[in-house]
C-alpha cells in the first residue's frame, strides 16, 4: 500500500510538473509577440506579464499606467503584457486619435468581459460590444440631451441644498471631516432621484438601503480580484464555473427596484422629471418626444454655476482637478480586425488590446507644464488652443465618449458651488499630502479618504 501511494504521488507530481511546464512554455512564447514585432516593450515577469504589482495590490493601476508612460519616452509606442495578453500603448495623440475615432470601426469594444446570463448587471453600455453597444447607444442618447439635462437640473439643485444643510453643524464647530464619504452620499441621492426616481435621503441616513447596496457594487474584494484575472486570462472559465463579479443579491435588489418602479409608475399614471421616466417613454413609444432645439444648448447656459462667491471658475478647476486625478487612469479598446499601425509596418492580430494612458498623457510635462501643479488656467480657451485635443481624455472620446458626462458635470458643479458658497474648506493634520491612491480600488481614489477641515464662510 504504501508502494502504491509513493507510486501514485509520483504521478500525480510528474502531471504537476509537466502541466506548469506547458504553461510556462505558453506564457515564454505569448511574451514574445513584441519583440517578434520590433516594438519597444516594458520586460514581463511569468506569470503577471506586468500586472505584479497590481495583481499582488503594491499598486494602484494609475502608478503602474504613469511608470510605464515614463520607459516608453521618445517613442510613438510601446507594448505591454497583461498577464499572458499583449497590449498596445500608445503615448502619440495622433494615433491615440485614430483608435478612438478615425478607426473606430476597427476599435469599437472595449474588450471587457460580460455573460449576461451569468450576470445581467454586467449587459450595460460600458462592456457590451459592436451591435448591441451601438443599438443601445442610440436609444440611450437623447436622454442625456443638456436639454434633458435641464429637464432634472432643479432635482440637483435641491440635492446641493440638502448637501449645505447636512453640514451645517459641522462647519459651525469647524471640524475636520471626512469629505469623500459625504460627497458620495450627495452624489447617490442625485442618481437615486434622477436616474430611479426614488429618494433615498443618503445624506440625513447615511446607512439608508440604496446606498448600502450601490456600495456593494464598488466595494473590492478578493473574489472580486480573483474574477477580475480570470476574465482577462481565461475567460471561459468563469463561464464554466458561472462566476459572477457581484453578489447575486445586488442583481436581484437593483432588479426588483426598477421592476417594481415601473410597474408602479404605469399603473398610477405616474409622471417625473427623470431618466426613468424617459426609459419608460422609450419602452412604450420607441422613442423620445422633441425638446424643440433644446440638444443645442450648452450646460453652461442653464446652469448659472460658473463661478463660486470667491469668484472661482468652477468649470476649469473641475477640468484641471479631472486632469490631476483622472477618475479611469486608462481607455481600453480592442481590435476586431488586424490593423495595421499608422506610418509603420507592424501589423497587430485581430483581438490585440489597446490601452490609452490617460493619466501618463495628463501627467506629461511636454503637455502641461510642472504636472502636479494645481493650475486652473491650464484649461483657459487660450492654453487648450495650444494643446492636441487628445491629451486630455478624462471621459473617453469619439463614439464611445462616456454618455454620462454632462450628467456627471453639473453634478459636481452644482455640489461644488453648494458648498463652496458658504463653507470654506482647508488641509488638516489628518489631510494625506501627498495623495496616496488606493490599489484596491477600481477607480482613482485616496487610502483613508480625504479629510479636511471646514467652517462656515462668517467664521474668522
Amino acid at each position: 500500500m504504501g508502494f502504491l501511494s509513493d507510486s501514485l504521488l509520483l504521478d500525480v507530481g510528474i502531471l504537476v510538473a509537466c502541466v506548469l511546464s506547458v504553461v510556462y512554455s505558453y506564457f515564454n512564447c505569448s511574451f514574445t509577440y513584441w519583440k517578434k514585432r520590433n516594438v519597444p516593450y516594458v520586460e514581463p515577469c511569468f506569470p503577471f506579464g506586468n500586472f505584479k504589482e497590481v495583481t499582488l495590490m503594491r499598486k494602484d493601476f494609475g502608478y503602474l499606467i504613469r511608470d510605464i508612460y515614463s520607459r516608453f519616452e521618445g517613442h510613438r509606442y510601446g507594448g505591454m503584457y497583461i498577464f499572458d495578453k499583449p497590449q498596445l500603448f500608445p503615448r502619440d495623440p495622433d494615433l491615440i486619435k485614430d483608435v478612438l475615432v478615425k478607426d473606430f470601426s476597427n476599435f469599437h469594444d472595449r474588450g471587457v468581459y460580460m455573460n449576461e446570463e451569468i450576470e445581467p448587471l454586467s449587459g450595460h453600455l460600458f462592456s457590451l460590444p459592436g451591435k448591441r453597444w451601438r443599438n443601445l447607444r442610440i436609444k440611450l442618447s437623447p436622454t442625456f440631451t443638456s436639454g434633458k439635462m435641464k429637464m432634472m437640473f432643479q432635482r440637483f439643485v435641491e440635492c446641493g441644498d440638502e448637501l449645505k444643510l447636512c453640514l451645517e453643524n459641522v462647519a459651525g464647530r469647524g471640524e475636520v471631516i471626512e469629505v469623500k464619504d459625504i460627497l458620495g452620499r450627495f452624489s447617490t441621492d442625485v442618481i437615486s432621484s434622477c436616474a430611479f426616481g426614488i429618494e433615498c435621503n443618503c445624506l440625513k441616513n447615511e446607512n439608508a438601503e440604496f446606498r448600502q447596496w450601490g456600495r456593494k457594487i464598488f466595494q473590492p474584494s478578493i473574489k472580486r480580484i480573483i474574477v477580475g484575472i480570470l476574465s482577462g486570462v481565461a475567460p471561459i472559465v468563469l463561464d464554466k464555473l458561472k462566476l459572477s463579479t457581484f453578489d447575486s443579491d445586488v442583481t436581484k435588489y437593483f432588479r426588483k427596484m426598477v421592476e417594481e418602479t415601473v410597474e408602479y409608475r404605469e399603473m398610477n399614471k405616474v409622471k417625473r422629471n427623470d431618466f426613468m421616466q424617459l426609459l419608460i417613454q422609450l419602452k412604450q413609444k420607441g422613442s423620445l418626444d422633441s425638446e424643440q432645439g433644446a440638444e443645442d444648448r450648452s450646460d453652461e447656459e442653464f446652469s448659472g454655476i460658473d463661478e463660486t462667491a470667491d469668484g472661482i471658475d468652477i468649470n476649469v478647476s473641475v477640468s484641471e482637478t479631472l486632469r490631476k486625478y483622472p477618475p479611469l487612469p486608462t481607455i481600453s479598446r480592442k481590435s476586431s480586425k488586424p490593423y495595421k499601425i499608422p506610418e509603420t509596418d507592424i501589423d497587430l492580430d485581430t483581438g490585440t488590446s489597446v490601452i490609452i494612458p490617460v493619466i501618463g498623457l495628463h501627467h506629461d510635462p511636454k503637455y502641461y507644464p510642472d504636472p502636479d501643479r494645481f493650475d486652473p488656467e491650464r484649461f483657459s480657451e487660450e492654453e487648450k488652443q495650444k494643446r492636441h485635443h487628445y491629451v486630455y481624455l478624462p471621459f473617453g472620446e469619439g463614439p464611445r465618449i462616456c454618455i454620462g458626462m454632462r450628467f456627471g458635470l453639473m453634478q459636481t458643479k452644482v455640489g461644488l458651488v453648494s458648498l463652496l458658497s458658504k463653507y470654506q474648506f482647508s488641509v488638516s493634520k489628518k489631510t494625506p499630502v501627498p495623495l496616496v491612491f488606493d490599489a484596491k480600488s477600481f477607480i482613482l481614489a485616496p487610502v483613508g479618504g480625504m479629510w479636511l477641515k471646514i467652517k462656515n464662510r462668517s467664521m474668522k
